[in-house]
């Protein structure tokens, strides 16, 4: 195979955007990402043609007359303001050929996600801070004034534990959190009861739900709904939702499991309906977009003070992306709240 062609082949399978020129700056290919950032990208035309900046056209030049490979950021205007970086590589092929690989990035994307990596780990550490200096405080004062108080060192265990219970779950959903998102490329393809698991579920929780004086109903609409899925990942959904409905709607005395197959419309294939309402106080406008951000909580102190980590509907949400369903949540105060999640049904 020719240097050409394996180039090409590096440049059709490469993840981000990237082309690949001939020694004039001619394009040989570029792949589908680099032709959504340029769809003017024609094979045979010159690239500067198109990528119109002379802080590139002159990175390009210097690496094409034979210079060393470079880095340059640069802006473009038209049709709209984009931030972009471009990694320019010269290659000397058999035969004498040069040839020019060039991989384009969205320099705003990436800082876009550098500071959501930053808020998520300032939100982490602010999260996990508050526990750990309440255990510290309660040792240091066991060590010392209340070393020998019998009555007081019960009182403290009781709330140490409960503050170390606290950053155990963070972590827990931290690490859940990490391990979909690592696997959130790999389509759940099992086959999943959904009726069988709504029932298993509401079993587990109804302790929960009568310590907080809350009765559980659960609705099923056909003996038959299965989806396609990951059977522990979907009860982690359930479990999630069923426990926020409790915790945070549970005023109204009654969480309702709904369980019904949906039919296909213009949008969607056939699919298997999961939702959990609760008769609350509901939630405002202004906070239902944000409820699946991680560490969102409509009233921080209250969530704390129940035990909730901020990280359970950014859990729910993620993995119904990774089930290629979608997640709606519809509320208004004095309503409650209702969140149903759709999961394509699994082949009959």
């Amino acid at each position: 195979m020719s240097t050409e062609e394996t180039l090409k082949q590096l440049v059709n399978g490469f993840a981000g955007a990237a082309l690949l020129t001939d020694a004039q700056g001619i394009l040989i290919t570029a792949n589908l990402r680099a032709r959504a950032l340029f769809p003017a990208l024609m094979e045979g035309r010159l690239v500067s043609g198109v990528i119109r900046n002379s802080d590139f056209q002159d990175s390009l030049q210097q690496v094409l007359e034979g210079g060393r490979s470079t880095d340059v950021a640069f802006v473009l205007r038209k049709p709209s303001k984009r931030h972009l970086g471009a990694n320019i590589i010269g290659i000397n092929g058999e035969r004498q050929e040069r040839f020019v690989f060039i991989h384009l990035r969205d320099r705003e994307e990436e800082e876009n996600l550098a500071r959501m990596r930053m808020n998520f780990i300032a939100s982490a550490s602010h999260e996990l801070r508050t526990p750990l200096a309440s255990l510290l405080g309660f040792i240091e004062t066991l060590q010392g004034a209340a070393k020998d108080d019998p009555v007081a060192r019960e009182q403290f265990l009781d709330i140490m534990a409960v503050q170390a219970h606290r950053m155990q779950r963070l972590l827990d959903d931290l690490l859940s959190l990490s391990r979909i998102e690592m696997e959130a490329h790999a389509v759940p393809e099992g086959r999943v009861d959904m009726n069988a698991l709504a029932e298993r579920v509401v079993e587990t929780m109804r302790l929960q739900a009568r310590e907080r004086g809350v009765t559980l109903n659960l609705i099923r609409d056909a003996e038959l709904a299965v989806a396609r899925g990951n059977e522990d990942q979907l009860e982690q959904v359930a479990q999630n939702l069923i426990s926020n409905a409790i915790t945070y709607g549970g005023d109204g005395g009654e969480v309702r499991i709904r369980v019904r197959p949906l039919p296909a419309d213009h949008k969607h294939g056939p699919r298997i309906a999961f939702s959990v309402r609760d008769f609350g106080p509901g939630i405002s406008r202004e906070h239902i977009p944000h409820l699946t951000e991680r560490f969102y909580r409509v009233d921080k102190q209250a969530s704390r003070n129940r035990g909730g980590t901020g990280l359970g509907l950014a859990i729910v949400k993620h993995l119904v992306q990774a089930h290629r369903g979608t997640l709606k949540i519809r509320s208004r105060p004095g309503a409650g709240a209702k969140f149903t999640v759709e999961i394509p049904a699994a082949d009959e």
